[in-house]
């Protein structure tokens, strides 16, 4: 996959997955920094929450995509940019565990954000415009995955419950056998 333009410190950097467009920030030195849903760059995760700000080899994550380009897409808006230092701080600041929202915290949401300091998805803002309900639609099937979330947890707390209980059946009858055991040598 190549690209005749050599990108600089804070391109945005568009990759094609076909459907959906991936978003990162080139931050030097073949590097990027990126929102990824899953720690196996799952782009589309909404349960795992594993979701992470990474820096990766430009090369690497761009053989994932059919194609990549350069795309400063607010520049031509006139919004203000920041500076290379200034961007670099944010995403060394940012690398590590995120919350993933495909609706209100994607990858394109964090690429703007580095960029321009704004909070924006135009997949999104599209996607609102040409799908009526989108957002309704997104909103139950939040409660619904906030629900199952919510759900698991508690199971979480059953199971370790239920292991105590068999732990402390398991101390108090073998602090009874030894009693009994005491008794009897006696």
């Amino acid at each position: 996959m190549s690209n005749p333009y050599k990108p600089t410190i804070g391109d945005l950097i568009e990759f094609n997955a076909g459907i959906y467009y991936h978003w990162a920030v080139y931050i030097d030195k073949d590097r990027l920094a990126h929102l990824v849903g899953c720690k196996d760059n799952g782009p589309l995760c909404v349960e795992c929450n594993n979701s992470e700000i990474r820096h990766d080899c430009f090369r690497e994550v761009a053989k994932r995509y059919t194609s990549w380009r350069i795309n400063n897409l607010l520049d031509k808006y006139g919004y203000e940019i920041r500076t290379a230092d200034g961007i670099i701080e944010f995403t060394d600041k940012t690398k590590g565990p995120a919350t993933y929202d495909i609706v209100e915290g994607n990858c394109e949401h964090y690429a703007m954000l580095c960029r321009y300091g704004v909070k924006i998805s135009l997949q999104i803002e599209n996607l609102k415009a040409k799908v009526p309900g989108f957002l309704r639609k997104y909103e139950q099937f939040k409660k619904i995955r906030n629900l199952h979330l919510k759900i698991k947890k508690k199971m979480k707390y059953v199971v370790i419950f239920v292991i105590f209980t068999c732990v402390v059946i398991v101390v108090l009858k073998w602090i009874r056998f030894c009693k009994k055991r005491k008794q009897i040598k006696k």
